[in-house]
């Protein structure tokens, strides 16, 4: 069992300083809105590899004056101390005051690491927001960063793969642009956005496959829901070994380089990835359904992969839910906050009233937050 032992917030966003010592989990945050719920889930998503659940820059973070001036030169800091079977450890990150622009550190047990993958072996997270409501309705990009998120989690190299591929692809796209055509580099990208764009698109299979072999929540409260990638590189890879898809990939990126040219972005790579969700039991894809039915389809992945992630020697994820009762009716909220208490990692959810949690009464830890300060119930 992980426990959350103290968050501590220095400059960041909102807060000039808060420091907590949450008394349990799971953990019930009420608050109006604008006091701070999100900032402080924001806060522990970015102890974990990556830009945290809202996908900020780093001179988004600091604490900012009324002006909007940064009030603390741009330093801001998160610090947290957890405790399992193992004993207690300490994660932290941040921005030193003056290095705007620069990159964040991250700490563990107050020793700086080198590369933040190493984080992956004491902590995780994954976390549901009201932005990802409308997941399957906007665009392609925001499923493709959502999937990569749980792939990360799972497969901590994969962000050093994704990120390759991103680099490479981005060079192809700036050399066609400017009608740079040098055989030899193009070739030499190309080779990279091959060999990294599989790689990331079988990580992304190996998940998607791993998500339905989970299949449905236990307690029968969600849907039972099937992905499949939308991916011609995944399509390849379900009949041919990753060398021989590779060296297709190559042939095709060179056969287009006129095409991409004349729409300014590569037309075929894992950088066109989407995933398609379905209701096993209607049939009916989440891009069809109502909010609410999406919400609900989308809690079900989010469930299945932390459960898959407790099951399959991977560190379990803490779960940070900002507004996750919205949208659902009441046999599905209930059975949402029912499923949460089985969980041995730290749960935090958000909401602007205590009422709705009512079935976590007596069961849950319950603070309100006002003005930056959080109040135990």
């Amino acid at each position: 069992m992980t426990r959350l032992q103290r968050l501590v917030l220095t400059d960041f966003r909102n807060y000039t300083r808060l420091v907590w010592e949450p008394s349990r989990s799971p953990i019930v945050i009420t608050g109006d809105n604008g006091s701070g719920k999100t900032n402080l889930l924001e806060g522990l998503s970015l102890l974990v590899p990556g830009r945290g659940l809202r996908g900020a820059r780093n001179a988004d973070l600091p604490l900012h004056a009324p002006d909007g001036t940064p009030a603390s030169a741009g330093g801001w800091g998160v610090t947290a101390k957890f405790s399992d079977t193992n004993g207690s450890f300490e994660v932290a990150t941040g921005m030193e005051a003056g290095r705007d622009g620069g990159a964040r550190r991250f700490l563990l047990d107050g020793v700086a690491l080198r590369g933040r993958g190493a984080i992956a072996e004491y902590l995780s997270a994954v976390w549901l927001t009201p932005q990802m409501d409308r997941l399957f309705g906007e665009s392609t990009s925001g499923r493709r960063r959502f999937l990569d998120r749980l792939v990360v989690s799972m497969t901590p190299h994969h962000a050093r793969e994704l990120a390759a591929c991103e680099r490479a692809t981005a060079q192809r796209n700036k050399m066609l642009g400017v009608g740079q055509v040098d055989d030899i580099w193009l070739a030499a990208i190309e080779d990279a956005m091959a060999r990294h764009g599989v790689a990331v698109v079988a990580a992304r299979r190996d998940l998607v496959a791993q998500l339905n072999r989970t299949g449905a929540d236990p307690r029968g409260a969600f849907p039972s829901a099937e992905l499949s990638l939308v991916c011609a590189i995944a399509q390849r890879l379900e009949e041919e070994p990753a060398l021989a898809v590779e060296d297709w990939l190559r042939q095709q990126l060179r056969a287009n380089r006129a095409l991409d040219r004349a729409r300014g972005l590569a037309t075929l790579g894992a950088n066109r990835t989407d995933f398609a969700l379905h209701d096993c039991e209607t049939g009916r894809n989440a891009a069809e359904a109502s909010t609410g039915q999406q919400k609900t389809l989308l809690i079900g992945i989010i469930l299945a992969h932390a459960r898959l992630m407790g099951a399959g020697g991977h560190v379990p994820p803490m779960l940070l839910l900002d507004e996750p009762l919205v949208h659902l009716d009441t046999r599905r909220r209930e059975a949402l906050l029912e499923t949460l208490l089985d969980f041995s990692t730290p749960v935090l959810l958000t909401g602007t009233d205590r009422e709705p949690f009512a079935p976590l009464e007596n069961r849950a830890a319950f603070v309100h937050l006002e003005d930056g300060r959080l109040k135990e119930e």
